[in-house]
């Protein structure tokens, strides 16, 4: 994972899918690449300034803890799971530090989809480091409003879980994988041309 995020994986890429079955440490894996990429580089800095986890609301809480359990308080975690919408907004504005300059007072953002879809304008005014998309099944369509809200975001690097990456067809897959790396595989037409028709008939 580490290698893909900093783009030494494929050069000028730099996302991947997590396709763990459930229960093989996904979380774990994702909090220990947080936390190297918010404290270190091969050139002895920071390699983001900031993260954010997006997952289903029912997860925002388990996130929060299970971040405070392996990283004890180490590490600032923001869980955005309920409050009044300027709250909300103001919360991610600190986030997303609008006025540049300022030490990082939020380095983890947890956010659910819906809100996140909801307050995706004030996100936009900035840059997050890592975008981590739990149950990222959820963009298997290009065309619905959360995949189109996320895939605006100025964020280079992208992580996507899910357990299930391909559910019903390949395009499905292509949405994932063109959310993380977006040239990788090519347009639409050209992926069903070079990949899936092949594979459908064979």
């Amino acid at each position: 994972m580490y290698d893909c995020v900093t783009g030494n994986q494929i050069e000028g890429s730099y996302g991947c899918i997590m396709a763990d079955e459930m229960g093989l440490g996904k979380t774990l894996q994702c909090i220990t690449l947080l936390w190297t990429l918010l404290r270190q580089s091969p050139n002895c800095c920071a390699t983001i300034k900031n993260a954010m986890i997006v997952s289903p609301s029912s997860l925002v809480r388990n996130w929060y803890n299970e971040i405070n359990k392996w990283l004890q308080n180490r590490l600032t975690a923001f869980p955005v799971d309920n409050g009044s919408k300027d709250e909300i907004d103001r919360n991610l504005k600190t986030f997303i530090n609008v006025n540049q300059g300022r030490r990082v007072l939020i380095p983890v953002l947890i956010i659910s989809y819906e809100t996140f879809r909801l307050h995706s304008h004030v996100l936009y005014q900035g840059e997050v480091g890592l975008v981590i998309c739990d149950e990222g099944h959820r963009l298997k369509n290009m065309e619905n409003q959360t995949y189109t809200a996320l895939n605006q975001l100025k964020a280079k690097r992208r992580i996507l879980l899910s357990g299930t990456p391909i559910q019903n067809d390949l395009l499905e897959y292509y949405s994932l994988v063109r959310f993380v790396n977006q040239e990788i595989l090519g347009s639409a037409s050209e992926f069903k041309k070079r990949y899936e028709n092949p594979i459908l008939r064979g």
